[in-house]
């Protein structure tokens, strides 16, 4: 009996032939794939670096304005120490100039209570010898008057002498009476002078 082919062997060529190829496309599939791949990693890590590099550029603004910053705030506090420095010297001194004022103040307190009770024992001797003056004054009338009536006189003669030293009595009196201010009193109220 002859032999017939079987159908089968020369199916399995082709599909030799498709094993022969796709190891070769299966090889360059993978190489393509893996190419893809490495082509996206690349893209992303550039895109990352990228980034990265605006990240740091923006960073090293920021370190450069906060420098800046640094520089402008340091100034304004050796300023402010210079102005708190300046200021406390110029309390100190204030301090200082409202204590000599104050016990300068106190020392004119003290001379003006001074002054016024040197005012009052002076007004006081003064009214005492006023009185004194005005007894005095009424004593040596009344004798000018003794000694006029006696030297017997005529009575018109003595009644003007003696009304002359009454009516000087009466202004000695008031004179005394009302003492004019002593030096000290017009020293301290000038517009008190009469």
């Amino acid at each position: 009996m002859p032999t017939k082919k079987k159908p089968s062997t020369t199916a399995r060529k082709p599909a030799s032939r498709a094993r022969k190829t796709s190891p070769s496309g299966g090889v360059s599939a993978m190489a393509s794939a893996q190419l893809n791949q490495m082509r996206k990693t690349v893209e992303q890590l550039k895109n990352r670096l990228e980034k990265e590099a605006k990240a740091n550029a923006t960073a090293s603004k920021i370190v450069a304005e906060a420098k800046k910053a640094r520089e402008a705030l340091m100034g304004q506090l050796k300023t402010l120490r210079d102005e708190g420095s300046y200021l406390t010297k110029e309390l100190k001194r204030a301090l200082g100039d409202a204590d000599k004022r104050e016990a300068a103040r106190r020392q004119a307190v003290e001379k003006i209570a001074e002054l016024r009770a040197e005012l009052t024992h002076r007004t006081e001797e003064l009214k005492r010898k006023s009185e004194e003056l005005a007894k005095l004054a009424m004593d040596s009338a009344s004798r000018a008057k003794g000694i006029i009536m006696s030297e017997g006189t005529s009575t018109s003669a003595s009644t003007s002498p003696t009304m002359e030293t009454e009516s000087l009595a009466a202004e000695t009196l008031r004179r005394e009476e009302s003492p004019r201010e002593s030096s000290i009193e017009g020293e301290i109220h000038p517009e008190r002078k009469v």
